[in-house]
């Protein structure tokens, strides 16, 4: 047997005359499960500072524990033992009679105290089925919950409950032993999850991207312009642009001075010459009036450009997509276009922008019918109205590079299986109207059409982002139809006899 130290003697008295008030102040201790009827070689546990009593089954006159720094124990009598769990392990208690006879070998677990650990997530996640074990240092969860928020709640309070224990450990009223069995170790341990989330684990994603595009555009632009010659006297006017280049001559393309022969020792004219008017070609865009008039001395030409053209477009997307809870997600249903990038040495690198509609999102399946979704949707298109265009120094090839109009939208929701939310939407209207005109002729009634041109745009544009998610579950093959299946080859006689570039549908199955 182990001598023990007078300090631990000392020890072991106070211990002994605390168990004896607590055993006469409660003797509630007695009955139920602190009460422990011991054989000849018995093995139990006990909660790691909790106490136990052992009824031995005969008088003991000598008791010897393995380890001390695991449990305390005490005699009460000369039939009964008061074990008090310090540190988690296990150790043997063997005890003898006065005739050094083994009375009884005990075998003693101490453990985390589960049973309270249990009550603790029994009371915070009321109907929740999680099994707790004790391995070590480490408590073990097991079982399946309803929802990650509620197994991470279950962990909160296990990480409490050891941290709470090493604490606790840290102000032990008493000094382990240290002269005999292990060295102090005040590692509190680790919680070990295997717990499972029950229901669906995968979430299905729906959007749906609707677009409607207005535009009125109302034109009228009139192209005038008149000369007459009295043979002193030119004059004429434009509305449209003109200019005034010197006037060449057949034969030779030759200038002709307006005073004399006007020439030099080298034959060529000099001082003014006759100015031509060439007024700027008219043209008509899409539809518009012209006349023409001509006589001896005088000449007209109207040409009147007016259109009015009404515009309506329409995208509408429903891109789906599907992923683990917890896991990212992307779609793009669209393309990629080139960008030059200068790198080192002068050198061209092309790196490539993405367009169209894509879709990014990540799902959390927060309890049984409740998701949380971080999500980013965006629609795009190319656009040439504010292209760039580069040209490298040293070559001769020029890089356009197109603009992108692009829709986004953002946004962290949180709905129930199969509930839809509108996550964005726009409105927008623009209206752009312009006038040019002569000054004073524009203004006259009728006529002044002929020296004005006007303009008048207005375009509106309606979008609205919509998101459905649901919990995804798997669907047997035979229920799944693909766009493919009601599209058929054309046979010879269906090709060449009746122009058909598509067989007929399949007959749809028997409904059972």
């Amino acid at each position: 047997m182990r001598q023990s130290s007078p300090r631990s003697t000392v020890c072991a008295l106070l211990i002994g005359l605390t168990a004896a008030m607590a055993t006469i102040e409660a003797p509630a201790q007695e009955g139920g499960d602190q009460v422990i009827r011991a054989t000849r070689s018995t093995t139990f546990s006990v909660p790691i500072y909790k106490s136990r009593i052992v009824d031995l089954p005969g008088p003991v006159k000598r008791v010897s524990i393995g380890n001390p720094d695991i449990a305390d124990v005490l005699l009460l009598g000369d039939d009964g033992l008061y074990v008090l769990g310090k540190d988690l392990g296990a150790t043997n208690v063997m005890l003898w009679d006065r005739e050094d006879r083994l009375v009884a070998a005990l075998n003693i677990t101490v453990t985390h105290d589960l049973d309270n650990l249990k009550k603790q997530i029994a009371t915070v996640l009321p109907g929740e089925t999680v099994e707790l074990w004790s391995a070590q240092r480490n408590i073990v969860m097991s079982g399946q919950v309803s929802s990650t928020a509620k197994m991470d709640a279950a962990l909160q309070v296990a990480r409490g409950y050891l941290e709470q224990m090493a604490t606790a450990k840290d102000k032990i009223m008493f000094k382990q032993e240290t002269g005999g069995g292990q060295a102090a170790d005040r590692k509190s341990g680790e919680v070990i999850n295997l717990m499972t989330v029950g229901g669906a684990h995968q979430v299905m994603l729906q959007v749906r991207i609707a677009e409607v595009n207005r535009e009125a555009i109302r034109n009228l632009n009139a192209q005038f312009n008149a000369l007459q010659n009295t043979g002193k006297w030119v004059t004429g006017g434009v509305n449209g642009g003109a200019t005034f280049p010197d006037a060449l001559f057949q034969p030779g393309n030759v200038r002709v001075p307006v005073f004399g022969d006007g020439t030099n020792a080298s034959g060529n004219p000099i001082g003014p010459v006759f100015d031509e008017f060439a007024p700027t070609t008219p043209t008509i865009n899409s539809t518009g009036l012209f006349a023409s008039f001509l006589s001896n001395d005088f000449l007209a030409n109207v040409v009147l450009d007016a259109y009015q053209t009404r515009g309506l477009a329409k995208i509408l997307a429903e891109p789906t997509l599907t992923t683990l809870s917890g896991q990212d997600a992307q779609f793009l249903s669209g393309g990629s276009f080139p960008i030059p990038v200068s790198q080192d040495n002068g050198s061209i690198g092309i790196e490539f922008k993405d367009f169209g509609v894509k879709l990014s999102f990540q799902p959390l399946i927060l309890d049984r019918n409740r998701i949380n979704l971080k999500l980013n949707v965006s629609v795009s298109e190319l656009a040439n109205s504010n292209s760039v265009s580069l040209r490298p120094i040293g070559t001769t090839a020029v890089f356009t590079i197109p603009s992108l109009t692009e829709r986004r939208a953002a946004s962290t929701v949180e709905l129930s299986d199969g509930q839809t939310i509108g996550i964005a939407g726009l409105m927008n209207e623009n209206m752009r109207s312009a006038i040019n005109k002569f000054p004073g002729l524009g203004d006259i009634p009728i006529l002044g059409y002929l020296f004005r041109s006007q303009s008048y745009q207005k375009g509106e544009s309606e979008l609205v982002i919509l998101v459905t998610p649901r919990l995804a579950k798997p669907i047997k093959p035979a229920d799944i139809k693909l766009p493919t299946d009601a599209v058929t080859d054309p046979s010879s006689a269906q090709f060449f006899l009746g122009g058909k570039i598509e067989g007929s549908k399949p007959a749809s199955p028997p409904s059972k």
